[in-house]
C-alpha cells in the first residue's frame, strides 16, 4: 500500500479459522524466542508451567497468529499496490513501506494481546512509553520475525523487570501475577512507542491511506492504525436525517455548508483550500429540535463523505466522558478526547457538544473553582485555536438553552451563532407531527383532511409548543390508535397476517380528536406551570418569614443580654 492509497482498492480481510492459521508454527516461534522459558524460570509450578502463565502463552500464541497473517496479508496488498503503476519489475517495498508493514504487525499483536492479558491480572498503571533506539530497524523485518523478536523481547523485559523486584515476591501466586502485569506493561508501552510512529511520525501518511481503505481483522476494523469493535456503531449519533428535522432551516445549511468544506479538506497536504470558522453555536429553548438538528448534520457529514471515499468520524461529546470528581481530571479528558479522538484521527471529523454552557461557570461568580477554571482553559483553547489548530480538518456544533455566560466566553463561543426555534408556521407544525411523527399511524388520523390539519397547525402555532410537546401529543395519538386486544388468533398468525390484523383492529382519530388532545395537553401545561409558580410563591413566603423570625429572636436575646449600668 502506498501512502496516497485509494479505498477504491480491495478490502482487506483477516478472519481467522477456528483453529487459527497456524497456531502450531506461531507456539513453536513462541517458545523458540525464549518467552516460555522466562515465564517458566519465574514462576515455576510443581509440573511445569503455572495455569496463569500457560494461558498467558496462549493468548500470545493467537494473537501472534492472527498478527503474522495480518501483517502477511497487508504485506500482500502493498505488493498489489505496487504492481499497480503498470511495469514489470519485480514489486519491492521501500524502507518506509516495510516499517508500516511491521508497525501494523505489532499494532494488530498488541490490539489482540492486551484485552486478553488484562482478563487474567490486573492492568498495570503506565506513565510512559517505551524509547527504543533500534525501533525502526526491527519493523522493517517480515511479519515473522517481527513477531519472534517482540516476544524475545518481552522474555528479557520480564527477567530485567523480576530483577528489579528483587525478593519482594515470595509465593509462586505472587510471581505469576506479577508476570502477567509486567506483559502488559511492556506491550502496551510498545504500542505507544510505535503509535507516534504512526500518528505523528514518518508514517501517519499510511495511516491516512490506510483509513481509506476497509481493513478488518479478526473481530476489529481498522481505521487508520486505530481499531473499533465490527459490532461497534461508526457513531453515535441517532438515525434522523435532513429531512426528519422540521424548522431550524437557517441553522440547517450552515451546518450542512460546514460539513461540505470540512470534507473538502486535503489529508495529504494537511490544509483546507478554505478558511473556516469550525465553530457553529446554536441557542434555543429546550425541545426546539437543536438536538435532532445536529444529529441530522451528523449523519449527512458521514454519508457525505463515504461517498466520496473521506475517511471521516462523527464524536458526540457527553458529561460522563470527561467531568470527574478529581481535581483537574476534567480538562485533562476533555483535551485527551479532543487532541486524540478527534484531531489524531486520521481523517476529518465533526463533533456535537449539547448543552456547553454545563460546561462551566461563569467567570463572574466569585465562587469559581478551580477545576471549573481548568475546564473553562480548555474550551477557551478548543474555539481560540490555541488547543486544536482552525485548519479546516474539523467542525463543532455546540448549543445551549440558555445564554448564562459572561462576554468573554460568549465572545468565543458565538462566533456563528444561530437561534433555533424549531417549529414556527402552521406548515412547520403540520409537517413534523402529521409527515413524520405520525406517519407509520397516518392512515387512520383523517389523512386526507387538509383543512383540518390546517386548523391543528394553527392551534398548535397559538399554544407555541416546542417540537418536544408535539412529539408527546404524538406518542398519545399513536398509544390510542393501537390500544386493542390481541385476538387468540394473532399468535398462531405469520408475520403479515399479525400485521393485517393490527391495520383492522387500529382505532380511528378524527380531526376533532387531535384538537382536543392538543388543548388537553396545553391546559395540563398550563396548570403544571401555575402549581410550580404557586409552590415557589409559598417557600418563598416560608423562607421569608422563617427570616423574618429568626431576626426577630435575634433581637430579643440581644436585648436581654443587655446590662444596664446601676444608677
Amino acid at each position: 500500500m502506498s501512502a496516497s492509497g485509494s479505498a477504491s482498492h480491495s478490502a482487506i480481510t483477516v478472519s481467522p479459522p477456528a483453529g487459527g492459521f497456524d497456531l502450531s508454527g506461531v507456539r513453536t516461534l513462541v517458545r523458540d524466542s525464549g518467552l516460555a522459558t522466562a515465564l517458566h524460570k519465574l514462576a515455576r509450578a510443581p509440573f511445569g508451567h503455572t495455569v496463569l502463565t500457560l494461558r498467558a502463552l496462549d493468548v500470545m500464541t493467537n494473537s501472534g497468529d492472527l498478527a503474522l497473517h495480518a501483517g502477511e496479508a497487508m504485506h500482500a496488498a502493498l505488493l498489489d499496490d505496487i504492481a499497480r503503476t503498470g511495469t514489470l519489475a519485480i514489486p519491492e517495498p521501500t524502507a518506509d513501506q516495510r516499517l508500516f508493514i511491521g508497525a501494523f504487525t505489532v499494532t494488530v499483536l498488541c490490539d489482540s494481546l492486551l484485552p486478553e492479558l488484562a482478563a487474567l491480572a490486573p492492568t498495570p498503571e503506565l506513565k510512559s512509553d517505551l524509547e527504543l533506539d533500534g525501533i525502526d530497524g526491527l519493523l522493517e523485518q517480515a511479519p515473522r520475525l517481527v513477531v519472534e523478536r517482540l516476544a524475545a523481547m518481552a522474555g528479557r523485559y520480564l527477567e530485567i523487570q523480576a530483577k528489579r523486584q528483587g525478593s519482594g515476591m515470595e509465593t509462586v501466586d505472587e510471581r505469576e501475577v506479577f508476570l502477567v502485569m509486567t506483559l502488559q506493561a511492556f506491550f502496551a508501552q510498545f504500542r505507544g512507542a510505535v503509535e507516534r510512529l504512526t500518528h505523528m511520525g514518518r508514517l501517519r501518511p499510511f495511516g491516512v491511506a490506510l483509513s481509506q481503505r476497509k481493513v478488518t481483522i479478526g473481530e476489529l476494523r481498522y481505521e487508520g492504525f486505530s481499531a473499533r469493535a465490527v459490532a461497534e456503531p461508526v457513531s453515535d449519533l441517532k438515525p434522523v436525517q435532513v429531512s426528519d428535522v422540521v424548522g431550524n432551516r437557517e441553522y440547517m445549511e450552515a451546518g450542512l455548508r460546514l460539513a461540505r468544506d470540512v470534507a473538502a479538506y486535503d489529508l495529504e497536504r494537511r490544509q483546507s483550500p478554505k478558511k473556516l470558522n469550525p465553530v457553529l453555536f446554536g441557542l434555543g429553548r429546550p425541545g426546539c429540535g437543536k438536538t435532532i438538528t445536529a444529529h441530522a448534520i451528523g449523519n449527512y457529514f458521514l454519508n457525505y463523505c463515504q461517498e466520496r471515499d473521506v475517511p471521516a468520524r462523527f464524536k458526540v461529546i457527553r458529561r460522563t466522558d470527561w467531568a470527574s470528581s478529581y481535581q483537574n481530571a476534567s480538562a485533562s479528558a476533555l483535551i485527551k478526547i479532543f487532541k486524540e479522538e478527534i484531531y489524531s484521527f486520521d481523517g476529518v471529523c465533526g463533533v456535537y457538544w449539547p448543552d456547553i454552557d454545563t460546561a462551566f461557570a461563569s467567570r463572574g461568580s466569585g465562587e469559581l473553582r478551580i477545576e471549573e477554571k481548568n475546564n473553562l482553559g480548555a474550551v477557551f483553547g478548543i474555539f481560540d485555536g490555541t488547543l486544536l489548530p482552525k485548519d479546516g480538518k474539523w467542525f463543532m456544533i455546540c448549543d445551549a438553552n440558555y445564554m448564562q455566560m459572561d462576554e468573554a466566553t460568549r465572545s468565543r463561543i458565538a462566533q456563528n451563532p444561530f437561534t433555533v426555534r424549531g417549529p414556527t408556521t402552521p406548515a412547520d407544525y403540520v409537517a413534523l407531527l402529521r409527515d413524520i411523527l405520525l406517519r407509520d399511524v397516518l392512515p387512520f388520523v383523517a389523512a386526507e383532511d387538509e383543512p383540518g390539519w390546517t386548523r391543528i397547525g394553527e392551534a398548535l402555532v397559538e399554544a407555541d409548543l416546542s417540537g418536544r410537546s408535539v412529539e408527546s401529543i404524538a406518542g398519545n395519538i399513536r398509544s390510542y390508535v393501537q390500544d386493542f386486544e390481541y385476538p387468540d388468533s394473532y399468535f398462531k398468525a405469520s408475520f403479515e397476517e399479525r400485521a393485517a390484523l393490527t391495520r383492522q383492529l387500529s382505532q380511528r382519530v378524527s380531526i376533532d380528536d387531535v384538537l382536543g388532545r392538543v388543548d388537553s395537553y396545553v391546559r395540563f401545561g398550563r396548570e403544571a406551570e401555575e402549581r410550580e409558580a404557586k409552590e415557589r410563591f409559598d417557600r418563598e413566603v416560608t423562607a421569608m418569614v422563617e427570616q423574618l423570625n429568626a431576626g426577630r429572636e435575634a433581637t430579643r436575646q440581644a436585648a436581654e443580654a443587655v446590662v444596664l449600668p446601676e444608677g
